[in-house]
């Protein structure tokens, strides 16, 4: 650090942002701190005995599968076009109208989007995004 010589009649012409660094420093811990908290609050975490109670509720979504060459429904193989009159014909079937998709990592975002939309216009009310599972890894 320089120091500065001034003579005893001078005024302080530099500023000391000393404070205002503390300050701002103090700051952020605290809401460091207090950011787990607030997020807390913020999500709706159901307990485990309300899980419980709804488990009766749910049943099995459908299942489709989405890899680099094909669309599955069920695990049997779908054209693109005719997923949604089968995905609705089934959720009528079985009286279910979520929908599980599992795209691989190798299949493009268009690609996703794209069967997204089918299974919307097919009226999935729910739509839930897996992962696929690796095989090879061990368990996770």
């Amino acid at each position: 650090m320089a120091v500065s010589h001034q003579a005893a009649d001078e005024p302080i012409t530099a500023i000391n942002v000393t404070p205002l660094v503390d300050v701002s420093l103090v700051l952020v811990i605290i809401f460091m701190i207090a950011m787990p908290y607030l997020l807390e609050k913020a999500m709706k975490v159901s307990s485990s005995s309300d899980k419980v109670s709804q488990a009766s509720d749910l049943s099995t979504p459908i299942l489709v599968e989405l890899s680099a060459g094909a669309v599955k429904l069920e695990g049997q193989a779908v054209d693109g076009t005719a997923l949604s009159s089968r995905l609705k014909r089934l959720m009528q079937d079985r009286k279910v109208s979520t929908v599980a998709l599992s795209a691989g990592r190798d299949v493009l975002h268009g690609r996703v989007v794209e069967v997204l939309d089918h299974i919307h216009s097919a009226g999935a009310g729910d739509v839930n995004v897996m992962q696929p599972e690796e095989r090879g890894h061990g368990a996770r």
